[in-house]
Parts: structure tokens; sequence; C-alpha cells
């Protein structure tokens, strides 16, 4: 079925306009003529054959695309679903984790044993992560499903580290030594893999790149002080881990503060270049 528009020569007139409506094969009116339909134009809205339409919708049907303001979170296959962002979840979720074990690994008033920490660090820090990037995995999001899911891998596995059950303080209870240097390759990895994602958040915003840039310098201290079993610069990775979380909560408060709901609204700010 195609429609053909008529229009007035003032697109701000309240007068109705005439619309033509032909029929497809096998229908026809009792005249023989095509259907006219008075389409008034209402503000932003319109209506024609007794429907109430809005004029943003129908300019993006005649240029042959969809608002992504609207449908950018409706992937193939939800039935055109809204669907919420699962960003904000991964951002409180790592935030919290990563403060937490940072104020230990600074040594924040004494506190050396991170073990009461492992619940939050496994549930929290690593199944909620975990199914934040499951989410973003729904959405399309392929950055984002692939950092939260890692990193809701990494908190797991650090929380299983301190959980006795696990056994792994008793595996090297005979070679500190070597204890301290496997925990230096496992952080060695995560370096690694930070830093290729934060070199990919480059045209994203301030608040993720910083993020992931303090992180890998997190991670960098953390390994370094594993090998050479240095405790001042463990203190410093855990000084960064804590400037990383800050961005995090920064990052988090700016996806979620609604200037509809909120006095205090907050703007993440772009990295020059980007598309965000």
């Amino acid at each position: 079925m195609s429609v053909q528009s008529v229009h007035s020569t003032s697109s701000r007139s309240q007068q109705p306009v005439a619309a033509f409506e032909e029929k497809g094969e096998g229908e026809s009116s009792q005249s023989g003529e095509p259907l006219v339909h008075a389409i008034t134009p209402q503000g932003d809205y319109f209506s024609m054959g007794g429907h109430v339409y809005r004029r943003k919708d129908l300019a993006n049907i005649v240029a042959g695309d969809l608002d992504s303001e609207v449908y950018k979170t409706r992937p193939s296959g939800t039935s055109g679903v809204q669907l919420a962002n699962p960003v904000p979840l991964g951002l409180a979720s790592f935030s919290f984790s990563c403060l937490t074990l940072s104020l230990v690994n600074a040594r924040v008033r004494g506190v050396t044993e991170p073990k009461l920490l492992a619940a939050a660090f496994l549930f929290f820090g690593g199944a909620i992560e975990l199914f934040a990037g499951l989410l973003c995995f729904v959405i399309g999001d392929t950055y984002s499903m692939t950092v939260f899911s890692s990193f809701g891998g990494f908190w797991i596995c650090w929380g299983c580290l301190n959980i006795d059950q696990f056994h792994v303080a008793t595996a090297y209870a005979d070679d500190a030594v070597m204890k301290q240097n496997v925990q230096g390759f496992f952080l060695a990895g995560w370096v690694v893999f930070t830093f290729l994602v934060m070199v990919c958040s480059m045209k994203s915003t301030w608040g993720l790149f910083l993020l992931l840039f303090f992180l890998d310098l997190t991670f960098l201290h953390l390994c370094i002080g594993s090998f050479i079993n240095n405790v001042h610069v463990m203190m410093a990775g855990g000084y960064f881990g804590i400037l990383s979380s800050c961005c995090g909560w920064y990052s988090l408060y700016c996806a979620i503060a609604d200037p509809n709901y909120t006095y205090v609204p907050m703007r993440a700010y772009p990295m020059p270049h980007s598309k965000v």
C-alpha cells in the first residue's frame, strides 16, 4: 500500500491537509477513486485516518532511517521491547569491588587482609558484573560485554584466591616466592588486557578512559610489587585503584542521573574526536 501526501505551503498551518490513499490489489472504493483522509497538524503530532502519529516518526520513515535515540536499545529479536541499559550496573559492581580491594592494598587504617571481602568479590563484583556483561550481549554492545564479562571473571578468581577452601595458600606454604611469582603472572595478564581495552576507549568519555588508565596502573604496580615483593609498590597500586574506582563512580552517576528525577545531574565529557 502506498501513500501520497499533498503538503500545504506552510508547515505550521493548522488546517487539515488532504492525503490520498491508494488501495492495493483487490481493493477499491465504491466510487473507484482513491480514499481521502484529512491530516490535521497538532504541534509535534498529527492525526490521519483516526490515528495520531508523531511528526518525528514520519520524518524518520520518509528519510528511510529510524531514530537512534528511540531504537538503539531495541536489538533484533526483542520484538521492540524497551531494554534497560546494563552499563551502569556493571560500573556499580566494578567500582565497589575496586574501591574496597584498593583500600586494603593501600593499607588504609592498617588493614592488610581482604578475606572478609571475598563474598563481595564473588557475588557483587563477580556474578553481578558477569550478568551485566551478558545483558550487554543482548543489546549488541560488544565492547561492554567483553569488558564487564572479563572483569566479572577477574573478581570471581580473586574471591576464590581468598577462600581457604580452595587451598591456594596451602599449595604454596613451602615456597612463598613461587606464590608471589604466580600472582605476578596472573596480574601481568590483566595488565595486557586492561591496556588493550583502554586503547579501544580513547574516543569514548574521559570517565571511562581514566577508569581504565588508572586501573592499568593499578595492575602494573601490583604485578611489579608481587615480583619484587615490595609492599610500597603494591600500596601505590592500591591508591591508583582508588582513583580508578572514583572514575567508575563518576561514570555511573552520569549514566543514571536523569534531570527529570534529580536536582544534581552531571554529564560525561567526551574525549577529542569522540562520537559518543
